[in-house]
């Protein structure tokens, strides 16, 4: 199997607005604007630190002209993770989604359509019938908990819909799961900080996250490589790539 392709390269954005654009196996992922105007070098450079933040981890680039203009390739040496991810995973795996608030989790889950979502957004709804209301999330972690104990007991596969950004929070469930034995898998959700702000202003004011409790999640998030969730015990870790 071929490793994903991250590929780098200077880009027309909008307007007399020139920058990079950053894609992975024929996916857009993000772009910015130009980091050092009048520099190449430098900006190429900036390019590249501001591509392995949405990676997770340092790239090994190689600079290319064949067929085109410049352009800098990365061959990653993790499987990029589709919604198809989830038709592959053991019957009783609990599948846990890692990313701030606005990065696709929900979107990811209502895609795949094939595993038992039980999303803490939903809990908020039916305990207080607000999805957005803060107050109610301790009542909604608790029915949460009450759920994630009957399918784990049961052997069904779950997917856990909530930020699971702290370490605290995804070591309770690496130790839950290990207590039924079960797989536990994780999923990361890391658009661009700019792209989760821009879907988060989109939502109804009630569902909207704080820029800087996001801004807060988001940095979370990019600590969560998938080596790091490996290391914390998760049976497998995925960044997930999807067409934005």
């Amino acid at each position: 199997m071929s490793l994903p392709r991250y590929v780098l390269a200077p880009a027309h954005l909008t307007g007399d607005v020139f920058g990079w654009e950053l894609n992975r196996d024929g996916l857009y992922l993000d772009c910015h604007e130009t980091f050092v105007p009048g520099d190449f070098d430098r900006d190429v450079e900036g390019a590249m630190d501001w591509a392995e933040q949405i990676i997770g981890t340092r790239q090994d680039w190689r600079h290319t002209r064949r067929g085109g203009p410049d352009r800098w390739i990365a061959a990653d040496d993790r499987a990029a993770a589709g919604t198809d991810v989830l038709r592959s995973i053991e019957p009783s795996t609990l599948v846990v989604a890692v990313g701030p608030g606005a990065s696709g989790k929900s979107t990811f889950a209502a895609e795949a359509g094939v595993i038992t979502v039980v999303c803490l957004d939903s809990l908020r709804q039916q305990i207080g019938g607000d999805a957005g209301d803060q107050s109610v999330t301790p009542a909604a972690v608790i029915e949460q908990n009450i759920l994630l104990e009957k399918h784990l007991s049961q052997g069904n596969a779950l997917y856990l819909d909530s930020t699971n950004v702290e370490v605290r929070v995804r070591a309770e469930l690496v130790e839950r799961a290990r207590r039924h034995g079960r797989p536990i898998v994780a999923l990361r959700f890391l658009p661009h900080l700019d792209t989760c702000r821009a879907r988060n202003a989109a939502r109804p004011a009630n569902r909207r996250v704080p820029d800087d409790a996001l801004a807060w999640q988001h940095a979370l998030a990019r600590e969560a490589t998938p080596q790091a969730l490996l290391a914390e015990g998760f049976t497998a870790a995925h960044d997930v790539v999807t067409p934005l």
